[in-house]
């Protein structure tokens, strides 16, 4: 890893997961994680887990796809067999040395405002990944996400400060 800093694509020699298999899945996984707490799906159960989210009442999208059993991966996949509409990520992974280095919540803040007024969009996952109920709340409260961000600071100021002393490199 030497010379190697956060700015650098750095593609795995194996798959880290069955459902993570090329590094655009691993690139777009965190800002799509959170979808495994909620009705919508991230494409697992296809050939580009982690690179696409989607649902069938989704009244807008660009792509669509079938979630389908695949042993080995994903044996009973969210909406199987289920045609959802949404959007296709991959575009966005490939453009990520003019990215934001940050998760993005804009796909799932977009995707309840799709989807909130028809159906029950978080399930009880989703805090266990957020790790707590704060973030549902801002999002069912309509924050932004600038706002959301804002309220993670003094957080992650404690966070830095404590870290600091764990360093072992600039």
């Amino acid at each position: 890893m030497k010379g190697y800093d956060h700015s650098l694509l750095f593609e795995l020699p194996v798959r880290p997961s069955p459902n993570l298999p090329n590094w655009q899945s691993v690139y777009l996984y965190p800002s799509l994680c959170f979808f495994e707490g909620t009705i919508v799906s991230v494409g697992r159960g296809t050939d580009f887990p982690f690179q696409v989210y989607g649902h069938p009442d989704f009244s807008t999208g660009s792509f669509f796809f079938t979630p389908r059993s695949m042993p080995g991966a994903s044996l009973h996949p969210k909406l199987e067999n289920e045609g959802c509409y949404g959007q296709n990520l991959t575009g966005y992974a490939e453009n990520f040395s003019r990215n934001e280095n940050q998760l993005s919540l804009v796909y799932l803040i977009y995707a309840h405002e799709l989807l909130s007024e028809k159906h029950t969009f978080f399930t009880d996952y989703f805090n266990l990944l957020a790790g707590s109920d704060k973030l549902k709340g801002q999002i069912e409260a309509g924050l932004s996400e600038e706002a959301i961000r804002r309220s993670w600071q003094e957080g992650l100021k404690q966070f830095r400060n404590i870290r600091s002393k764990y360093l072992l490199y600039d």
